[in-house]
């Protein structure tokens, strides 16, 4: 290689950078220019977009408002209409505040007026009772009840009415037409009662007056179908269900009082001639531990007929001699088929008759007991063959355990026992099978007095009984409970005064009960 050509080559390479030098010159320059061109068309695409914003800004504003103006207006309108409805509520309340209610309690339906003041309720009880007295073949049968009745008998069949009014009185009225037979029914209960004073009730009219602690349960709440016999050997002379009474009671935490005057009951016949009977008793009992758990209640009745019945002194038939008599008597503890009497101390000529006797009682939770023993002492009147007065006597021993576990109740302004509580009603479905209780009784009754005496004017044979009785009971409900008694009857009575012959009889009987109550 020449000089000549090395000098051309050079030059041919110096021109081919200088070019080349240029067109990266011109590319740099055309690429500032591009992006100075970019830089100014930015600003104005943001504010293109930031108009655009206000805009939709300012019409979600526009739809803010409309909403809130709409809430308002609904906010409004609900506010007059609460106010519209409170207004409603508050003139139908004022337009039914003096208008009476109806309620409902254990099924009852119990009408009260605005202000509780006055209460009105319809009341019922209803006792079927059925049974057997199963008696052996004897012989030779000197009985003087040789077929003892069985079958269905309406023990109690009450209907009538009960409640306040200007709330502290009370007032009950009832009719019975209980018995086989009773198709017209007579006066059960016309009571009335002020409870005005804190702890004290008076009484009057025609009821059932708390003497004795058996018959101050209620008939809906006694353990078993009957009462013991000497209980009603003892109120039928002073007490019992129908007694034209008038007295007062008081009651506290631990203690019960009362005292009555009475007369006959109610449905005693009427006399043309000769007097009303006339007696006062009382009673007072003590509760020296009473709480959640333990009950122990110790008391004590007296009752005093000054003046017994008089008969109709029908001129030329009845002497004076003849004019005040009383008659004690009593059923086997049982009145299947409308039993009678079958102890019967026949009519005695009285001047008075005493009564007094003492009575105990324990609840411990679901077990409980209860006796009584009363003794009824008779003053002879005009009967100058006879020269003793009389005396009978009569006690019974009853307990009781509820299976369940519920405890029997104590009503304090009755100084008495009442129902085991019915927590659990009778529904299969559901697992509840009412509350159940087992009872068990021992009854003695003695109505003979001088018995073997030598002068036989003093005897009076009446004749003596003894009763065990075994009970089932089951509540149901509070107003529905069944019973059932089996008993073991043993009755000593001799022919007459003079006569020895034993016409008395020992048997067994079975038999229940199905109340409803309302």
């Amino acid at each position: 290689m020449n000089l000549k050509t090395v000098l051309l080559a050079g030059t041919v390479l110096g021109v081919a950078f200088a070019a080349a030098g240029a067109s990266a010159a011109e590319t740099k320059k055309s690429n500032a220019a591009s992006a100075t061109a970019a830089a100014a068309a930015t600003p104005l695409a943001t504010q293109a977009q930031i108009d655009a914003l206000n805009k939709q800004i300012q019409a979600l504003q526009a739809q803010l408002q409309a909403i809130a103006t709409q809430t308002d207006a609904a906010n409004k309108a609900a506010a007059e209409s609460k106010a519209a409805a409170e207004k409603a509520a508050t003139s139908a309340t004022a337009a039914t505040a003096n208008l009476p209610s109806i309620t409902f309690p254990n099924g009852i339906p119990t009408f009260s007026s605005a202000d509780k003041a006055f209460t009105f309720q319809p009341v019922g009880r209803m006792q079927l009772d059925y049974g057997w007295n199963m008696q052996d073949t004897k012989n030779p049968d000197n009985r003087s009840n040789k077929d003892i009745t069985d079958g269905f008998n309406f023990r109690r069949a009450y209907i009538g009415f009960a409640g306040k009014m200007f709330n502290d009185w009370t007032y009950n009225a009832t009719a019975d037409f209980s018995g086989r037979t009773n198709a017209s029914g007579r006066l059960q209960t016309a009571q009335l009662s002020y409870n005005g004073f804190k702890g004290w009730i008076v009484d009057v009219g025609a009821m059932q007056p708390a003497f004795t602690f058996e018959d101050s349960i209620s008939s809906n709440d006694i353990g078993l179908v009957e009462r013991p016999g000497i209980t009603n050997v003892v109120t039928g002379l002073v007490a019992s269900e129908g007694r034209l009474s008038a007295g007062v009671r008081t009651f506290g935490d631990n203690y019960f009082a009362d005292v009555y005057l009475t007369g006959d009951t109610v449905n005693t016949s009427a006399q043309t001639t000769g007097d009303d009977q006339h007696a006062v008793f009382a009673r007072a009992a003590y509760r020296p531990v009473n709480d959640e758990h333990t009950i122990v209640h110790l008391g004590a009745d007296i009752g005093y007929l000054y003046a017994p019945p008089q008969t109709n002194l029908v001129a030329g038939s009845v002497t004076p001699a003849q004019a005040h008599v009383v008659s004690l008597s009593e059923r086997p503890e049982n009145r299947y088929g409308g039993l009678g009497a079958i102890l019967n101390t026949g009519n005695i000529n009285v001047s008075d008759v005493t009564i007094y006797g003492g009575e105990a009682a324990v609840r411990y939770d679901s077990f409980w007991v209860q006796g009584e023993g009363y003794q009824v002492d008779l003053t002879r009147r005009f009967t100058p063959a006879a020269t003793n007065d009389p005396s009978f006597f009569g006690y019974y021993a009853e307990a009781g355990w509820v299976l369940t576990g519920q405890k029997r109740n104590y009503v304090a302004n009755q100084g008495a026992f009442s129902a085991p509580t019915v927590d659990k009603p009778f529904n299969p479905m559901t697992g509840n099978w009412g509350t159940w209780e087992a009872v068990a009784r021992y009854s003695f009754l003695n109505l003979n007095s001088d018995t073997w005496a030598t002068n036989t004017a003093n005897r009076v044979r009446g004749g003596q009984q003894e009763v065990w009785t075994l009970g089932l009971n089951w509540y149901a409900t509070p107003n529905v409970k069944m019973m059932l008694d089996y008993q073991f009857i043993d009755v000593k009575k001799y022919s007459s005064a003079t006569n020895n012959t034993q016409v008395g009889d020992n048997w067994q009987s079975f038999g229940g009960r199905m109340q409803f109550t309302f």
